[in-house]
C-alpha cells in the first residue's frame, strides 16, 4: 500500500517537474528573444493586430427647405433719440408684417443694434453731423414660395438693406444618415476586395472616423442703398436649387 502511494507521488512529482521545466524553457526562450531584439539581431515580437485601412465617400442630394434672410433698417438723424425712435418704428412695422405673413416669432431674431455718431469734414476739420442707427434681423422663411414676397414686403415697410438670401436644409440629419450608410457599404466592399486580393480573411472593425461636408449655401444677393426703403419694386424670383451632402469615412479592419 505504501509502495503504491509513494509510486503515485513520484509520478505526480515528475509530472509537475516536467511542467515547470517547460514553463522555465518558454520564459528563457522569450527572454533570449527579447535580448536578441535589443541587440538588433532579431525583430521584436509584434503584439499589434494586423489591419487594413480603407476610405470611402457617400453622398445624398437634398432640396433646401428653408430660407434665411438678413434684413436691416438704417436710420440717420440729428440726435440719438430721433434716430432711435424712427428706427424702432420702422423695424416694428417690418416685424409686424413678417408675423402677419405667417413667420413665427421663433424664426425672427435680432442680430445687431449699432448706434454711432456721424461726422462731416469741413475745411479739414471733423464736424458732428448727427447719428446713424443700424438694426438688423435674421428671418427664417419655411415656405419657399413666399421668399420673394417677403423680400418685397419688408422693403416696402422700410427695410433698406437686404444683404442676402440663403437656402439650406434645416434638418440635414436624414440626408447625412443616407450618405453615411452608403459610405460604410463602400468601405466594407473595398476592404473585402483588398482582403481577397491579399489572400487574407477580413475581421472585425477596429476603429473608424467620419467627416461631413456639403456644397456652400445657395444665395440670392440683392442690396438696397440707404434710404430706399418704402419702395418695394418687383418681386424677385428665387430658386432654391439642390445641395449635396457628403460623408467621408475612414475604417480600419482587422485581417487574419
Amino acid at each position: 500500500m505504501l509502495e503504491k502511494f509513494f509510486s503515485h507521488e513520484n509520478r505526480l512529482t515528475r509530472h509537475l517537474a516536467g511542467i515547470v521545466t517547460v514553463l522555465l524553457l518558454v520564459v528563457a526562450l522569450n527572454s533570449f528573444w527579447d535580448l536578441l531584439a535589443r541587440w538588433g539581431w532579431a525583430s521584436p515580437k509584434s503584439t499589434e493586430p494586423r489591419t487594413v485601412t480603407v476610405n470611402a465617400e457617400g453622398k445624398a442630394t437634398v432640396i433646401p427647405d428653408t430660407t434665411r434672410i438678413n434684413i436691416s433698417v438704417v436710420t440717420d438723424g440729428k440726435t440719438a433719440d430721433e434716430v432711435q425712435q424712427k428706427n424702432t418704428e420702422t423695424m416694428n412695422k417690418v416685424i409686424e408684417y413678417l408675423k402677419s405673413s405667417g413667420i413665427e416669432a421663433k424664426d425672427i431674431k435680432t442680430t445687431f443694434y449699432n448706434l454711432y455718431p456721424r461726422y462731416d469734414y469741413v475745411e479739414g476739420r471733423q464736424v458732428p453731423a448727427g447719428f446713424s442707427l443700424t438694426q438688423g434681423a435674421e428671418v427664417k422663411v419655411r415656405d419657399l414660395k413666399k421668399v420673394g414676397e417677403v423680400i418685397t414686403g419688408t422693403v416696402a415697410r422700410g427695410a433698406n438693406q437686404v444683404s442676402g438670401v440663403e437656402f439650406f436644409v434645416d434638418n440635414p440629419e436624414k440626408a447625412q444618415a443616407e450618405a453615411r450608410k452608403e459610405a460604410f457599404e463602400k468601405a466594407k466592399a473595398k476592404a473585402k476586395e483588398a482582403a481577397k486580393l491579399a489572400n487574407v480573411r477580413l475581421g472585425d472593425v477596429v476603429t473608424f472616423s467620419e467627416s461631413f461636408s456639403g456644397q456652400p449655401p445657395i444665395f440670392y444677393e440683392k442690396a438696397y442703398s440707404l434710404g430706399v426703403g418704402g419702395g418695394g419694386g418687383a418681386t424677385p424670383d428665387t430658386q432654391p436649387g439642390s445641395q449635396e451632402i457628403t460623408v467621408n469615412v475612414n475604417v480600419v479592419f482587422e485581417i487574419r
